[in-house]
């Protein structure tokens, strides 16, 4: 719905109109027309984005109270590696260079 939505006005913004020769009401060669039609159809798309992120976070919030953990699985090697690493007195930046890891990746292994 999105990306029909991005085409029309795009469509639109280079002065073409768009005619569907199964669904006549979906003109947009008449100004009025068009100017409804975007509307409608944007307002169906943030309803519907709107539906996705709350059954995308309803499903998530039923996973987390049947006891599944979510994300990327923790890698005890890498976590004890890391360890070991800081316990020698190496910087962050240089276990990042090291283990050639992400910041991130050694921020939140440092708390596990």
């Amino acid at each position: 719905m999105f990306k029909t939505i991005i085409y029309l006005q795009r469509l639109d913004d280079y002065g073409v109109g768009f005619i569907s020769f199964k669904e006549e009401h979906l003109a947009t060669d008449n100004d009025l027309v068009r100017n409804i039609l975007l509307a409608m159809l944007s307002s169906f798309a943030q309803l519907e984005a709107k539906k996705i992120s709350e059954r995308t976070k309803a499903g998530l919030d039923r996973a987390r109270r049947r006891g599944k953990k979510l994300g990327r699985p923790v890698d005890k090697e890498m976590v004890e590696h890391i360890r070991k690493l800081k316990a020698e007195g190496l910087s962050d930046s240089q276990v990042i260079k090291k283990l050639k890891i992400s910041r991130n990746t050694v921020k939140k292994y440092k708390q596990v």
